[in-house]
């Protein structure tokens, strides 16, 4: 069914151009197909009304909402122009489908070569052949690059066309990434262990980007710490096997040990089947310390129905509320406290936990002897990989219950933060001092400090009150 169109302007067109996703050069640059299109428009005496640019959008990909593409086919049922100029039919389409709708639109198609009426049989023959050959020749390419990868992993040489973070494309090591990515792992399994957030920054305060040349994402800290070829290794995706990288030569020499690097994928593992039972990684200052003032259940983040940030039961529908007012109380109370308080009294461990906590701590370096014990073990190739790194695993989960058990003043977030703010208790110097190193932390830390220092129980609302309720944020400060 043909669809409806405004009525075009005959002498209007649209320039369409598209950079080409292939790296290895491309003679129709951008530049180059505007002045080829503007060229032939003003031989016609046409006039450009639109330029729709596809920037790293492969013609064999479906052209969802929000590229140009779509665009200009909007601004076509609009009736802005009759005429799609590109320097060639394989930078317009490659699909049949994307044809139909052009022909639909009752559009002609113009190219540097020459022009195409897609109104008449004989120019719709035409389009479709071109198509068709477009299409033939992207997929032979696709499974000619397949070919071309699987004989380059079956050599062990990497087959991503981005140089990987680390080394040169041609798998020179590059010392100063070499040592970011061995501080990541090590930031990542050491004790204590550092957040993914935490090394992303930590990578880019640095002033390091990725192969693609942006800053370090959460994911991207991921994929640092789940590749393989840091260890040497080359893992075929669609079997899970891993090869050696490179054998026979010196290219793309490992940045860390297949040990290091198998721990940090089993934690990366676990990190994934907690999340799947406890929730994304809190990012919130009372996420998952807070607590539901009807059931004792910690809080979690979300929006309500008008797309406001919430804090909610984490349990049952007890309540919800704004979270931006509630986390400016909490603030203040944190700063408040740190303000007009003296640290050891912030920071003083109770009186009956001495025996407990010795057993505790007796424990916690018996385990952390067994972890060596375990990694030891990796070095042997003979050993069984998967279950000495599970167990690993399940003893660093049990070091971090009891690192929850002992905090005490050694490991106080409070004492750390005012370890060398020297301005009196209650003066406006140590309240400016605080609120300056407050706001130098990163949310991990706050929250951190909030759980140190007091417990936060929201209470529901009364039935029949909508305004925001001060009074029913409770907030209870505590002694170590």
């Amino acid at each position: 069914m043909v669809e409806r169109v405004a009525l075009k302007k005959t002498n209007e067109v649209a320039a369409y151009v598209r950079a080409s996703m292939d790296r290895k050069g491309d003679r129709w640059t951008l530049e180059t197909q505007l002045k080829k299109i503007r060229a032939l428009v003003e031989a016609k005496d046409w006039e450009i009304v639109g330029v729709y640019e596809d920037n790293a959008v492969s013609a064999t990909k479906r052209r969802r909402d929000g590229t140009k593409w779509s665009e200009m086919l909007q601004d076509a049922r609009a009736g802005r122009f009759s005429k799609v100029v590109a320097v060639d039919m394989d930078r317009l389409l490659r699909s049949t489908k994307d044809l139909n709708t052009l022909i639909d639109l009752g559009l002609q198609v113009v190219t540097v070569d020459g022009e195409i009426d897609l109104s008449t049989a004989d120019g719709e023959f035409r389009a479709t052949m071109l198509a068709a050959l477009a299409r033939f020749e992207g997929r032979r390419k696709a499974e000619r690059q397949i070919r071309s990868n699987e004989r380059r992993r079956a050599e062990g040489i990497p087959v991503s066309a981005w140089k990987s973070f680390g080394w040169t494309k041609a798998g020179e090591m590059i010392e100063e990434e070499a040592d970011a990515v061995r501080r990541a792992f090590d930031s990542f399994l050491g004790d204590p262990s550092l957040s993914i957030r935490r090394i992303r920054d930590d990578l880019n305060q640095a002033g390091h980007r990725t192969a693609r040349g942006s800053e370090f994402s959460v994911d991207a800290v991921r994929y640092l710490l789940a590749n393989p070829l840091y260890a040497g290794l080359i893992k075929h995706y669609s079997s899970n096997e891993l090869h050696p990288v490179n054998p026979k030569g010196e290219a793309f020499k490992p940045i860390v040990a297949e040990a290091t690097w198998r721990l940090a994928v089993a934690k990366l593992d676990d990190n994934v089947r907690r999340s799947a039972r406890q929730g994304n990684q809190p990012k919130h200052l009372l996420s998952s310390v807070g607590l539901c003032g009807k059931c004792g259940a910690t809080l979690v983040s979300g929006t309500n129905s008008r797309k406001q940030p919430t804090y909610r039961c984490g349990e049952h529908f007890h309540l919800t509320r704004q979270r931006e007012p509630v986390d400016v109380m909490v603030t203040e109370a944190v700063l408040t406290r740190l303000s007009e308080t003296d640290v050891h009294a912030l920071v003083v461990p109770q009186e009956d936990d001495g025996q407990d906590r010795e057993a505790l701590l007796t424990e916690r370096s018996s385990l952390i002897e067994r972890v060596k014990e375990l990694s030891a073990l990796l070095r042997n190739p003979h050993q069984p990989v998967l279950e000495i790194t599970e167990a690993i695993t399940g003893v660093r989960t049990r070091i971090g219950e009891l690192d929850e058990e002992l905090r005490d003043s050694s490991d106080s977030a409070a004492e750390k933060l005012l370890a060398d703010v020297d301005d009196p208790v209650g003066s406006a110097g140590r309240r400016a001092a605080v609120e300056q190193k407050w706001e130098a932390l990163d949310m991990d830390r706050r929250r951190m400090l909030v759980d140190e220092l007091m417990t936060v129980t929201i209470e529901p609302i009364v039935p029949g009150h909508v305004k925001f309720d001060p009074d029913l944020i409770k907030i209870r400060s505590r002694r170590r």
